[in-house]
């Protein structure tokens, strides 16, 4: 469930460790950062997003961290972004053929 911290600006609190995906509301859709971990989660925070007529335009990692690789297939195909440093920590990008499409799985 969605939780308003600010104008424009939600989080959803994961019960696995207790972390945050942020969603910032924008004209086009939404940021989100730090996205969860837990299917379940995801596909809840998809639902609030469909109920808010938001759709997912970006998607930043802020660290990196594995549970932030993860994705749900009703977030859309927005594309999504991190830190140079989390590029390189990323097996993906230093060894393509490791990832299942052989592509690296962030932009920097």
């Amino acid at each position: 469930m969605l939780k308003q911290v600010a104008e424009g600006v939600l989080i959803q609190q994961s019960e696995f460790c207790q972390t945050n995906t942020v969603v910032v509301q924008g004209r086009a859709g939404v940021l989100l950062i730090d996205h969860g971990i837990l299917g379940s989660e995801m596909a809840a925070l998809a639902d609030d997003l469909r109920e808010l007529d938001q759709p997912v335009v970006a998607v930043f990692s802020t660290h990196s961290h594995w549970d932030h690789l993860l994705w749900h297939d009703r977030l859309g195909a927005a594309p999504r972004y991190g830190t140079a440093r989390r590029l390189r920590r990323q097996p993906c990008h230093r060894r393509p053929s490791r990832c299942r499409d052989g592509k690296r799985p962030l932009s920097a």
